[in-house]
């Protein structure tokens, strides 16, 4: 009995998280945006209180008309900044936030989707700025095995609205690697599947692709291959059991209807380790 209580109570919870999402998604779109998926309890993560190493000088990066400047000047305006997001072909070219799990903001919001709809300066925006699920861990020498990484479809192409074109193989086949830059380390990943999570159906509850750690190598090879199960495309990149792996989610609409769709599309990309696979991660860039 406590058991299914316990489950029950989960349940509730994550139900009670699809409400808070579905507000600011709805704004990004044409006509109403469906609720978003649940968020579990939080365990971690944002960016230490004291200030991190700044990373190289060379680096550097513009926003909204801004002058260039390195990613450690975004953190010094913002506590919240953890890195930018740079996927050639697209336009996703943005600085990514962690909200404070149980910061209460002036949006009204906890940490959890306080950037949903709140700019980098906490200003009110309908595209909000790219967030990673505070339930994930991004340090100075770790990261989960799992991120979650959250961005409107915006209709004029920004945020991850780009990730339509993953959903055809043959783009795919030339834009097969997007980068993430923390304050502390550059991340190259290679795109290995993309899939729909459809709420309606609840294939949310089937399958919690947020999930970002993993008991075991058997337990995380089990979650790839149902990432692959459920891809549009099968690929041939490889992954082993202790590989880390980031899902990109934006919201989709399966029958172009915002009104009645009420789905999520994930793509999902594996740490480059390889060092021609970085050669071709950083090639890819700088075409950017």
């Amino acid at each position: 009995m406590m058991t299914k209580s316990k489950n029950n109570r989960s349940l509730l919870a994550l139900v009670l998280a699809l409400c808070l999402f579905a507000v600011g998604c709805s704004q990004a779109a044409t006509a109403p945006t469906p609720t978003p998926l649940p968020q579990k309890e939080a365990v971690t993560a944002k960016p230490p209180t004291v200030s991190p190493p700044p990373i190289n000088d060379t680096d550097l990066f513009s926003y909204e008309g801004q002058p260039e400047q390195t990613l450690y000047d975004f953190y010094c305006q913002n506590e919240d900044t953890i890195g930018w997001l740079t996927i050639p072909g697209i336009k996703t070219d943005n600085v990514v936030m962690m909200g404070q799990e149980g910061k209460k903001y002036a949006s009204g919001k906890d940490g959890r989707d306080h950037y949903l709809n709140s700019s980098f300066t906490h200003a009110s925006r309908t595209s909000g700025e790219l967030y990673i699920d505070t339930r994930c861990h991004v340090g100075y020498d770790t990261i989960s095995q799992n991120i979650t990484l959250y961005g409107h479809h915006m209709k004029d192409g920004s945020m991850l609205s780009g990730l339509d074109y993953y959903e055809n193989k043959n783009y795919w086949q030339n834009h097969q690697y997007f980068t993430l830059q923390t304050l502390w380390n550059t991340y190259h990943y290679r795109v290995f599947g993309i899939f729909v999570i459809d709420l309606n159906r609840n294939q949310h509850l089937e399958f919690d692709f947020r999930k970002e750690s993993f008991a075991s190598e058997q337990e995380f090879t089990a979650f790839i291959d149902e990432v692959k199960r459920r891809s549009m495309y099968q690929t041939d990149v490889p992954i082993d059991g202790d590989d880390k792996v980031i899902n990109l989610v934006t919201c989709t609409y399966p029958t172009g209807n915002p009104d009645v769709d009420n789905a999520r599309l994930i793509m999902m990309g594996r740490l480059c380790t390889d060092p021609q696979e970085i050669q071709a991660a950083e090639a890819a860039l700088a075409e950017k």
